[in-house]
């Protein structure tokens, strides 16, 4: 665990310097990179035993590593964090005038984008095809141009 963690921390800190010289920031190159990083082992072993003729599991795999990612991923840093402080961890303050937190913001955007997918998919009969993944990468698209822009025109402000 102790390798596994380390092994991750010299990965981000690499992410980060190559974005500093290239010139992209660090919401940028966690939101693209990193997140690719972790998401093609997934997508591989995905497509390994969807060609398998087990179209569940891989259907299974992609969403249950992302739960798992978000719960855990996160979960258990901040459990952690507010236990050895015995304090809440404050990830913004909250100031007069904004209305929705951006980290809120981006939870209901992935809501949508989950009720979405499982309408697009109940639509096709619970049946993926070349129709269903245009959509599905072009609403990844639209979510990360939306998050770049968001990132640009707020800077993380708003």
């Amino acid at each position: 665990a102790v390798v596994s963690t380390q092994s991750t921390g010299g990965m981000v800190l690499l992410v980060e310097k190559f974005g500093c010289i290239v010139g992209f920031n660090d919401y940028v190159m966690g939101l693209v990179v990193v997140a690719a990083g972790t998401s093609v082992p997934d997508a591989l072993s995905s497509v390994i035993v969807a060609r398998e003729g087990h179209g569940d599991m891989a259907v299974s795999n992609a969403l249950g590593s992302n739960v798992f990612d978000i719960n855990l991923g996160l979960g258990l840093p901040f459990l952690i964090k507010t236990l050895y402080n015995n304090s809440p961890l404050v990830l913004q303050e909250i100031t007069e005038g904004l209305l929705l937190q951006p980290h809120t913001k981006f939870g209901l955007i992935l809501l949508f984008i989950l009720l979405l997918v499982y309408f697009l998919v109940s639509c096709n009969q619970f049946r993926l095809n070349r129709t269903v993944g245009i959509i599905l990468f072009l609403l990844y698209f639209v979510f990360i141009t939306y998050s770049l822009v968001q990132e640009l025109v707020c800077d993380g402000e708003c």
